[in-house]
């Protein structure tokens, strides 16, 4: 008996926190150049920063993604400790941050700060941030300590599934977080579509992030349409939508989404149980 009211209350204080970083897509919103009403303006829930997500456990905090707003995204959300990042692909929007982590390297005693991406990606980090990955450790300076995906693998007390995803020429990484034998998060962004291996691997997950760019056709991103299929399909208990380009006004559009669905936005936080 006492044995099982030792592992019920372990089971109670499993962490997992994650935070929406940013919602936007490659451009931000707003977009520079562009016109918007007053009223769209106004909402701060339509101002979207470039996409990338905080996940923090009893174990590990990590990103997923290093955008160019990484420096505005981590004061405005106050953390102060990353133990690694993790890479869905390498896009200007996605890997242009990397840099500002030198202050994470200084932070965790002026030790290299380990990348986890597929070869692809591992191949473009090392060649726009050569001077990081060739150059000896200078205190103060980013050094990465590199790991490349080739299936799953664990990263403190998660595990940690990955999947190929159709983006474009340059393809992507999607991934399904399990921690203490439940599927926590799937994270499903900068792609055409789910895959059939992904959505069976993601059925029944707490939270599931799906892009969904923009209502109309987009040869490398999911439509609306087609973001709300894959959430059918999943079953998440919670589905939010992301990577959303200024086609969408959050409270407008919001009305229109099925039950259990939502539009992220930027400083969006869920505290999984």
């Amino acid at each position: 008996m006492w044995k099982e009211i030792v592992a019920e209350a372990k089971q109670k204080s499993v962490k997992f926190d994650f935070t929406i970083l940013g919602s936007g897509t490659s451009q931000g919103v707003p977009i520079i150049g562009a016109e918007y009403s007053s009223e769209f303006l106004a909402n701060p829930k339509n101002h979207r920063t470039r996409s990338s997500v905080y996940i923090e456990t009893n174990e590990i905090r990590f990103l997923i993604d290093t955008t160019p707003d990484l420096r505005t995204q981590v004061l405005r959300e106050n953390i102060r400790h990353v133990d690694a990042i993790l890479f869905t692909h390498s896009h200007a929007d996605h890997i242009m941050g990397l840099d500002d982590c030198r202050r994470f390297c200084s932070i965790n005693g002026h030790r290299p700060l380990p990348i986890y991406a597929n070869q692809k990606t591992m191949r473009d980090l090392e060649r726009v941030y050569r001077y990081a990955f060739e150059s000896p450790f200078i205190r103060g300076y980013f050094k990465p300590e590199p790991h490349v995906i080739d299936g799953p693998f664990s990263m403190g007390d998660l595990k940690i599934i990955p999947f190929d995803q159709e983006h474009g020429s340059m393809g992507s990484l999607g991934f399904v977080f399990e921690q203490a034998g439940k599927k926590r998060l799937a994270y499903y962004n900068d792609c055409k579509k789910v895959s059939k291996p992904a959505t069976e691997a993601a059925e029944g997950v707490q939270v599931a992030v799906l892009d969904a760019l923009r209502p109309m056709e987009h040869p490398s991103h999911m439509t609306l349409d087609e973001a709300l299929t894959a959430a059918r399909r999943i079953g998440a208990g919670e589905t939010l939508l992301t990577h959303l380009t200024d086609f969408y006004d959050h409270d407008r559009d919001s009305a229109d989404l099925p039950e259990s669905v939502i539009f992220a936005y930027d400083g969006l936080k869920r505290t999984l149980t």
